[in-house]
């Protein structure tokens, strides 16, 4: 039998309104604007646009609309707390298209996006490189390798390619040559493994070519099993410059199409140093390394240099100085030593944008400004050759 005192306290308790559970904010909106960025270019009306839901990192939610005869859409009702992002994507003749992560902050209810597509062409006329740097170490009984090239697009239009170059129907958008001997090919910047493919020279990758600058890097090694080596590839697109670099105090080099120049001191290593002027599609390019060590563990800066893979190019001076591993360059310093003292330094950030200490947006921010600075340092080396 139940006392008096415990069934009135029972019905006490119960006589309380249950907790109401803060519900999770909503209506946040997300609007958009497709834009041509084609003169002339094809209409942006009744594309499909896919909304993408990540909560805490993790995709959620996938839903779809269709753009206005003007190219707008609206995605509404969304969740707008803490751990919520989106991103939307559209393909446009046939080529995927992404906005940047977006989330609301604090109080905020609306975002807006807009995503720049372009009609498609099949011809690579205006594909050209506007600097490639190829930068080789030593390691036990193997030439450590990492490839840097920037290309440019100059039109208005996304190149997609025109050869297949698989069964599924990919097409080579661009085409990698690789010396004889390779082995370990890591993919860097610029590149994804679900569209890199094999090809007789080398590899090829089946991602469009969007207008402006594409810069792409990779490492890989080479064996060697005498003194000597000779390093071929064959050059594929119009190329502005290209600059290569051997590490090594004794290692001595020799090239037909490249200039052998005076040896760059980067971070306290030296490196033989050897430019060209411009190079075309057919060209070969030769550089005969000699006096190779047979074992050294010398490497080790190459594979620092091969974080570029993971930083692009892109991380600003200011980045750097806070980080305080960007060190002063005298006013004697070469554009040349400037330029690849700075691909140094950036790659010894590599352990700081794997730690997560650097978020995806002010990494892409970064790496924008760093791009800017490269691009800058380019053209000061070059103004100091026409100047010669």
């Amino acid at each position: 039998m139940v006392k008096p005192l415990a069934l009135l306290l029972a019905i006490f308790i119960l006589s309380f309104p249950a907790p109401v559970l803060a519900a999770e904010p909503t209506g946040g909106k997300i609007d958009g604007q497709i834009v041509n960025g084609t003169a002339d270019g094809s209409s942006v009306a009744e594309q499909e646009i896919f909304l993408i839901t990540y909560l805490d990192g993790v995709e959620e939610n996938k839903e779809t609309t269709k753009s206005s005869a003007g190219g707008q859409f609206v995605f509404d009702d969304l969740s707008s707390g803490p751990g919520y992002n989106y991103e939307v994507m559209l393909t446009y003749q046939q080529v995927e298209y992404y906005s940047e992560k977006l989330n609301f902050d604090e109080g905020e209810t609306v975002k807006s996006v807009e995503i720049t597509v372009y009609d498609a062409t099949t011809s690579d006329e205006s594909i050209r490189i506007d600097a490639a740097h190829t930068i080789i170490s030593f390691g036990e009984d193997a030439l450590k390798v990492m490839d840097y090239f920037m290309f440019v697009n100059d039109t208005d239009r996304a190149y997609i390619g025109l050869k297949e170059v698989n069964p599924e129907g990919d097409r080579e958008t661009l085409g990698f040559s690789l010396p004889a001997e390779v082995f370990g090919l890591g993919l860097g910047f610029g590149l994804m493994e679900c569209c890199v493919v094999d090809s007789a020279e080398g590899f090829s990758d089946t991602m469009a070519v969007l207008p402006g600058v594409k810069e792409v890097t990779y490492t890989y090694g080479i064996n060697y099993d005498s003194g000597a080596y000779v390093f071929s590839r064959k050059i594929n697109y119009p190329t502005s410059s290209y600059e290569f670099l051997v590490q090594g105090e004794n290692t001595r080099v020799a090239s037909d199409l490249l200039i052998v120049e005076d040896p760059l001191n980067i971070e306290g290593a030296r490196y033989n140093y050897l430019t060209s002027g411009e190079l075309l599609p057919g060209d070969t390019l030769i550089v005969q390394l000699s006096d190779l060590p047979e074992s050294t563990n010398q490497g080790a800066i190459i594979w620092m240099l091969a974080a570029v893979i993971l930083l692009g190019l892109g991380f600003s001076f200011a980045y750097l100085v806070k980080k305080r591993k960007f060190q002063p360059v005298s006013r004697e310093d070469s554009p040349e030593e400037v330029r690849q003292r700075f691909l140094i330094q950036l790659a010894q950030l590599d352990d700081d944008f794997e730690s997560g200490e650097i978020a995806e947006e002010d990494y892409r921010k970064l790496r924008a400004e760093g791009k800017i600075h490269l691009v800058e340092l380019m053209q000061r080396a070059k103004d100091e050759k026409g100047g010669r």
